[in-house]
Order: structure tokens, then C-alpha cells, then sequence
């Protein structure tokens, strides 16, 4: 993985006409690893950082071809279906597993491309992306492949194409700083005030990320959004909004988009052997998303709601 890294990176997603992630039209890179598990997380695939195996028990037959072609047998067969060592899956490198499925149910979620590779197909969808468009990095977490991240972002920047990251902000703070002179935009998430909540929520204390933020804040000339998922009954209290506030505040930064809740994802997570916690009847009113931008805007922080991002 290591020797990869220096080479090139791991993605699980490319994809084009974008208008919620940054200025104008843009091409989303999704990189493979994240550093938290948060339970509402739409992209599953993105959670671990090596390429996996993406399992759809309703198209499989049964015929075991691919337990018969793993080379570090990694998979077994129950009454359920077929179950995978996803540890060993992590050390495979052939994916002979998949290439043997006649079914389509199995496929390889990630891949790696190397800096040359990736920059190729960005400039295809250039000529879409109109005067303001560009690329934004999100995941998973780009800043854990940081030696790819900012390569990448340095050939975008000196191709004056206009750059973007989104960071949960989870990672050493060398993670970040290596890619600042080469972009023009961050997206930083935030989840939640208070530590022990955001741990049980996703997986770490918050004391790391609100360390690289205000470092980032301090030092960033960019633009820096703040990002909120919106979760009901988590941190759409009016208290904790208005502490999100103060904190962004206190920052020097005014602005933040909140993210409604959606289970979008929830159907992939049964593909990477995971469990989706989240009750898909938990979704955010109308009314609470207004409550919450009121305060916000009251707070004197200006407030974006969902995709209605004038950026």
C-alpha cells in the first residue's frame, strides 16, 4: 500500500457534472479510506482503504467459481450465501475471485490509477466544467493518501484548474498542510461538539479535528465552507447548533452547509459485509433544517441548506 501511495493512490469513484461540491460544474474523485465510521456514512465502499470485494448476494447462483479461483481463500459458503475473510481480501492483489464470477455478483470495489493516469482523465471533463468549475477530492478521506492527494492537486493547480477538497479533518495535520499551497477551496466537516459523542458516533473524539481546524482557519487564504450532516435526535438540538456556531465564530469563518440526513447508501452497505445501524425513518423535517439555518443566521453565520449552494 505504501509503494502504491507514492505512485499513485486508490479511488472506488470518479464522476462528472457535479454542482454541489464546489463552484460551477465538477469532477468528484472519490479516494478509498476514511479514518471514522460514521453510521449515517452514504459511501461504505469508501470506509476501508484497500480495493474489496462488493458482494450482491441476489445475483449470485451458487456455483463457487470464485471460491475455487481465491488465491488466499478468503471466502466460504453457508446457508446465507458466501462469506468473506475481508482481512485476508485486503492483502489479495489479483482479485481472481471476481474475474471467475459469471454471475455479476461479485465485483472489486477500489482501484488504483497513478497521478498521470487520473490527471488524463480530469482533462477530458474540462471542456464541461465551464468558468469556475474544477476538481473536488472527497471520499472516504483524501487527506489519508496524502503523498497522491497532493501530487495530484499540485499537477490540477499548476494546470490552472481550480481545486477543491472535502476533509473530515481526522488525520495528522502534516496530512494537510502538504496540500495547501495547491488548493483554492475546502469543504471541513463537523459532526458533532462534544467528544464523547462524536466517538460513539463515529468511531473518534472530536480533539483532533477541531485542533486542524482552527490551524487551518488560522493559515488556509482559501475559502473554507464548514460541512453538518443533519442528524435527528444527534445534533440538531438548538443547543448544539448554536455551540456549532460560536465555534465557527470563533474560527474567523462564517459559512456552513448543512447536510439533511439520507439513506441513500444504506442498500450498499449488505455489498461490504457491514450492518446499517441508522433508522431509515430518521429523516430531517423542513421545519428542523429551517430551525436550524435560523439560528445559524441569527448567530451571524451564513448558512447553506443542502444543495441550495450559491457558491
Amino acid at each position: 500500500m505504501v509503494q502504491a501511495e507514492l505512485n499513485g493512490g486508490y479511488l472506488f469513484d470518479i464522476q462528472g457534472f457535479s454542482v454541489h461540491d464546489g463552484p460551477g460544474c465538477r469532477t468528484l474523485i472519490f479516494f478509498k479510506g476514511c479514518s471514522l465510521h460514521c453510521s449515517w456514512c452514504s459511501n461504505p465502499e469508501g470506509i476501508s482503504p484497500s480495493p474489496e470485494p462488493l458482494y450482491n448476494i441476489g445475483k449470485c447462483n451458487r456455483d463457487l467459481l470464485c471460491v475455487e479461483a481465491c488465491p488466499v481463500k478468503a471466502i466460504r459458503e453457508n446457508e446465507a450465501g458466501l462469506l468473506f475473510d475481508r482481512v485476508r481480501c485486503a492483502a489479495c492483489s489479483t482479485f481472481d475471485c471476481a474475474r471467475a464470477c459469471c454471475s455479476g455478483a461479485l465485483r472489486i470495489g477500489g482501484y488504483h490509477l497513478n497521478v498521470d493516469g487520473l490527471y488524463d482523465k480530469i482533462r477530458r471533463d474540462r471542456q464541461y466544467w465551464g468558468e469556475k468549475g474544477g476538481i473536488t477530492l472527497t471520499g472516504g478521506e483524501p487527506f489519508l493518501q496524502p503523498d497522491f492527494a497532493s501530487a495530484l492537486l499540485k499537477k490540477c493547480f499548476e494546470g490552472f484548474i481550480h481545486t477543491a477538497v472535502e476533509t473530515c479533518g481526522n488525520v495528522p495535520w502534516k496530512n494537510i498542510e502538504s496540500s495547501l499551497s495547491w488548493l483554492d477551496w475546502i469543504f471541513f466537516d463537523l459532526k458533532h461538539m462534544d467528544p464523547e459523542i462524536h466517538r460513539s458516533a463515529t468511531g473518534h473524539s472530536n480533539k483532533l479535528i477541531f485542533e486542524n481546524v482552527k490551524r487551518l482557519a488560522e493559515i488556509f487564504p482559501g475559502r473554507l465552507v464548514f460541512r453538518m450532516p443533519v442528524i435527528p435526535g444527534l445534533n440538531d438540538s438548538d443547543g448544539h447548533i448554536r455551540k456549532m456556531a460560536d465555534f465557527i465564530l470563533s474560527t474567523g469563518r462564517t459559512e456552513i452547509n448543512l447536510l439533511p440526513i439520507h439513506h441513500l447508501g444504506r442498500e450498499k452497505y449488505p455489498l461490504t459485509g457491514r450492518i446499517y445501524s441508522m433508522d431509515p425513518e430518521k429523516v430531517m423535517t423542513g421545519e428542523g433544517i429551517r430551525r436550524a439555518w435560523e439560528i445559524f443566521t441569527k448567530a451571524g453565520v451564513t448558512c447553506y441548506l443542502g444543495s441550495d449552494t450559491p457558491f
